[in-house]
Order: structure tokens, then sequence, then C-alpha cells
């Protein structure tokens, strides 16, 4: 029968897994890392304000923790896990006082890496940071919480119960505590009974995704042979979530178990129809994508062989919506044969199009800022150039262009400071820079230096391209 087994699984620990990032926000006054740490609400923009408050106090915690915050906001996953651990280091001294904002912003610094690590799969590591973070004793619940589920999660039902009740010890409570507690007592048969009123709790109080605690609750009531209470929470669940194959499938097993064999099979026929349904979604998708993968190859040809105009034509007919994985790719490079066009201005309108549908990616803010610049908007490339440095502090390119962007603004000193950074981060052998270098020195008063920048102007010029 489809489905057989499922049942066994979700008990042996996905319901656990579900609830993880379920049961409370990340933190106190947030529900994602980061989120209302900066006046600014372009992500990039924060992260720039965070980079730029880490140069100036390299040493103190509260910078380092709002970097690793902007950086996990962007989803820059390695680097968010390298600036918590950085930012670890840097935690103050002495012990915070229990449940204050530097305790919750301590906690953050274990707890927000820990559900990263979890995300990634790499939940071992995550367990151990969690149990770094309660080691702290900074009085807060979410640490205990997480640990519990994780643990829980893991097919460690034992150390799950450890960790709550080193929790009650420390007087620490709260409806996700619970909820944790009622999902442990659940993997032993001899505490159903009050694994159930940990649950019950739960949903009344509104802690956890009423679904999956639902499907929980129903799973104890069957192993107790109480069918007409698991029925009720599986029909509940299945109004909260109609197009989930697996209440359907639960509820067949359900009503089976309860000998109501017609209204299991419809059931199980409904089940049945949902996850056809999701195939067909999938495949429809799948040719979707496989589509679109193959249209921008050729029009990456078309382009690539000079056929500019029929490159652009071939992706006239791509979609360009959020919901397509593809649709930045489509942007980004229709701005690119535009650009080629001659059409700056539509180069830098689809090179935005591909910015906002991925925030994350070098490229589409660096393309824009060019692109700006070359269409004569030097004020709107500047910001569009700022967050393609923020993202990467290492693209000298983005430099370079701020420079000159200062530069026509007769603002020579930071034109200077901006070019000398591009040629440090490896574009001293860019021949335009050194020549452009050399006349903002020129325009500063400092001949001797704007002379050294000429002559390996004339030096690269001569040598040609590499």
């Amino acid at each position: 029968m489809p489905g057989l087994g499922r049942a066994s699984i979700l008990r042996c620990g996905l319901v656990a897994a579900l609830l993880v990032g379920a049961a409370m926000p990340v933190a106190p006054g947030w529900t994602v890392p980061g989120e209302g740490e900066s006046a600014a609400s372009d992500p990039v923009e924060s992260l720039a304000q965070a980079r730029a408050a880490v140069e100036r106090a390299p040493s103190e915690f509260g910078p380092a923790l709002a970097l690793a915050r902007a950086l996990l906001t962007l989803g820059r996953a390695d680097d968010a896990l390298a600036a918590f651990s950085r930012a670890r280091e840097l935690e103050p001294d002495g012990p915070a006082a229990a449940g204050s904002g530097a305790a919750r912003d301590v906690a953050s610094a274990y707890l927000a890496p820990a559900l990263l690590l979890r995300d990634l799969d790499r939940t071992g590591e995550a367990i151990r940071l969690l149990e770094q973070g309660a080691a702290r004793r900074l009085g807060g619940a979410d640490v205990y919480e997480q640990l519990a589920l994780l643990r829980l999660a893991d097919g460690q039902a034992g150390e799950a119960l450890a960790a709550l009740s080193a929790a009650a010890a420390g007087n620490v409570t709260s409806p996700g505590l619970d909820l944790a507690r009622g999902l442990a007592l659940a993997r032993d048969p001899s505490r159903r009974v009050e694994a159930l009123g940990y649950l019950q709790r739960a949903l009344d109080v509104g802690v956890g995704d009423a679904v999956v605690v639902r499907l929980e609750a129903a799973d104890l009531l069957v192993a107790e042979a109480r069918y007409p209470e698991a029925l009720e929470h599986l029909r509940v669940a299945g109004e909260l979530a109609p197009e989930e194959p697996e209440v359907a499938y639960r509820l067949g097993r359900t009503l089976a178990a309860a000998g109501d064999r017609q209204a299991a099979r419809a059931a199980l026929d409904r089940y049945r129809s949902l996850e056809e349904a999701r195939e067909r979604a999938a495949e429809s998708e799948r040719l979707a994508s496989a589509g679109t993968v193959s249209a921008l190859s050729e029009a990456q040809r078309l382009a690539a062989a000079g056929d500019l105009e029929a490159a652009l034509e071939r992706l006239a007919g791509l979609p360009g919506r959020l919901d397509d994985p593809r649709a930045a790719d489509v942007h980004s490079l229709r701005a690119k044969v535009l650009f080629s066009l001659g059409r700056a201005a539509d180069a830098a309108a689809s090179a935005r199009e591909a910015r906002l549908l991925e925030p994350n990616r070098v490229e589409h803010h660096y393309l824009e800022g060019m692109f700006l610049h070359t269409s004569g908007r030097a004020e709107d490339a500047a910001p569009a150039l700022e967050r393609a440095a923020a993202l990467d502090p290492d693209l000298g390119e983005a430099q370079a262009l701020l420079g000159m962007i200062a530069a026509e603004a007769g603002r020579h000193t930071e034109a200077a400071e901006r070019m000398e950074r591009a040629l440090d981060l490896g574009l001293d052998g860019n021949a335009p820079l050194r020549f452009n270098y050399a006349r903002v020195l020129a325009a500063l008063g400092r001949s001797d230096e704007a002379k050294v920048q000429m002559e390996a102007y004339e030096r690269l010029r001569a040598e040609g391209p590499p």
C-alpha cells in the first residue's frame, strides 16, 4: 500500500524535527535572527552598516553579533557561522543577568547558528553548540527548548528529558518547554497519558505547529485504542491542512483501525489523489525548469556569437516571475544583452529585477551600479555599488567604480582612497584605473605619486592586454 511505514517514521522523530522551528521564535523580540537590528530596511544595507561598525570596533561583541545576524538574514551560511563564532569569542566577561537584553544577545550567538546548522543537516554540531549555550546559564527558555527538540529529533529522548530537567532546575519555564516535554514523554509507552496532557496544553495556548501537534496526539490516542478522540484530532488537522497527504493517510489508517472501512477507503483515496497531484505538479515544474534552462543556454549561445537581437528575442519568451527558480538568471542575461546593445538604462532596469529576486548575489548589485553609471545616473549607481562592496568586501571593481563616481563629483580625497583600495584588491594591472588614479592624485597636488601611477599606466598600455 502506498505510504506504508509513514506512521512509524513519524513516531521516530519527524514530528519533533518539524516542531524544532515551530515551538518558539529564535529569541524574544524577533522571529528571524537579526530582525529589527538596524533601521535599514534593505538587508544588504544592514550588512554594510554592520561591516562598518565592526571596522570601527573590531573587538566588541555587539558589532560582531550584528554582522553575524546580517549575514544570516542574507542566507550567507558559511560566513554567518564564522561571524557567530567570532562573536562568541568576544562575549562580554562576567555573568549576564538572566533574561536581560545582554543575556538574550549572548544566547542568540548560540541559538541562531545552531538553528542554521540544523537546517544544514549538521544536527550533531547544532546539539553541541546548544549544550555550550545551556552551560552558560543565561536564563532564557529558547536554548533549552531547541536543545531538547533537537535531541528528540536525533532519537535521544532521554537526553531531551535531561535538558528539560536542567531547565526546570534553573526555574526556567515556557509553553515551548512543556511541548518539548510532551513530545519526549510520548516516546515512553508508560507515560502516554502524561504526554497527552502536555500536548493538549500546547494546543490550548497555541504553541507549536497545530497540525503536527494534533498528529502526534492522535498517534498516542491510537496506541491507547482511543479512536474517537484520535479521529477528532485528525479531522481538525485535515481542516487546517486540507492539501497535506500525510493527514489524509493517517486519517484513513485510523478509520480502518476503528472499523469504519468505507470512510477509511475514502480517506486513503483522498491521500492517493493528493500524492498524485503533488507528483504531477513536481513533474510540471521540472519540465518548465528544464525548458527555461534550455532557452537560457540558447540565448547565451546567441549572445556569445554576437547575435544580440536574436538573444534578446529568445529571452523575451522566458518567465521572469518570482516563483521561477531561474527568473533572476533570465533578468541578468537580458541586462547584459541590453547593455551590449547600448541600452544602458534598460539594462539597469533588468539588473534591478534580478537583484530584487536574488539580493544575496553580488553580480546583480554590481551590474546594476555599472549600468546606472553608464546611463548617467551616478547618484543611483553609488548605492548599488556600495551594496556590492558590502556583500563582497574584496570586490575591487566596485571600489574602482565608486572612486570614479567620487572623482566625477569632485570628491578627490574619497576617490583616491577608493582607487588605492581597488589596486590593493588586485586591480593593479588595470590600465584605466592607473590613469584615473593619476589624474585624481594630480588634482590633490600629489604630483610625485601621480607620476608613478602614470608611468604604470604607460607600461601597462605598452604591454597590451594579457
